[in-house]
């Protein structure tokens, strides 16, 4: 605790003699005393700070030696004050510095995993484009095979069309060469020869 001692300043007239010049001198000058009671606790050869009190005010802003006592007091608390707030931010400084080297390290590694995805998203891009463009392909491979199974169909209803066309004929030319039942086997073979010969004729025809 700061002790406040007040006390006041003791002068006296102190004489002295002196030789100067093969003649004898007297002076005189203050000699100042500061008494002091042992009720104030202080030891021999302590240093000690004297402030007149008509700097008091000046210095502290009261006149009061109390109000000194009092002001004192706080200061010596702000300054304990003072040291918890260094210690605390003392604390902070060093979670903060901790705090930033673990971002520093997740940034680190977040760098690496978005690389990571952006060299895969690249390469799935890549292959998409190629899909796509397979896909395309197939399409219009798919366009143009369906058009020539259009063209066959439309052939082969034709090729059908003559087809049926071609066993109805026979088939009257065939009810009219038919040989008569009540003829002899002259006629049967007379007949089957022409038969024979028109069916070779057809085919002739058909092959041309």
């Amino acid at each position: 605790m700061v002790q406040l001692i007040k006390t006041s300043v003791k002068c006296y007239k102190k004489r002295a003699k002196k030789t100067v010049g093969g003649k004898q001198k007297v002076y005189e000058y203050n000699q100042y005393l500061i008494p002091l009671k042992r009720s104030d606790n202080l030891e021999c050869k302590e240093g000690v700070l004297i402030i007149p009190e008509k700097y008091f005010k000046e210095l502290f802003g009261v006149e009061d030696t109390w109000a000194v006592k009092e002001y004192l007091s706080k200061l010596k608390g702000y300054e304990m004050s003072i040291e918890g707030y260094k210690k605390e931010f003392k604390e902070l400084e060093l979670r903060y510095q901790k705090e930033f080297k673990d971002l520093e390290w997740k940034h680190s590694e977040l760098s690496k995993s978005y690389k990571e995805l952006f060299s895969k998203h690249t390469k799935a891009t890549k292959l998409y484009k190629m899909d796509t463009s397979k896909l395309q392909e197939l399409e219009t491979k798919t366009e143009e095979l369906a058009k020539q199974l259009e063209i066959k169909e439309i052939e082969y209803k034709k090729l059908k069309e003559d087809y049926d066309m071609v066993l109805s004929r026979d088939a009257i030319i065939g009810e009219q060469l038919k040989p008569d039942e009540n003829k002899g086997d002259e006629d049967k073979d007379f007949w089957s020869m022409i038969k024979n010969r028109l069916g070779k004729k057809e085919l002739a025809s058909k092959d041309e």
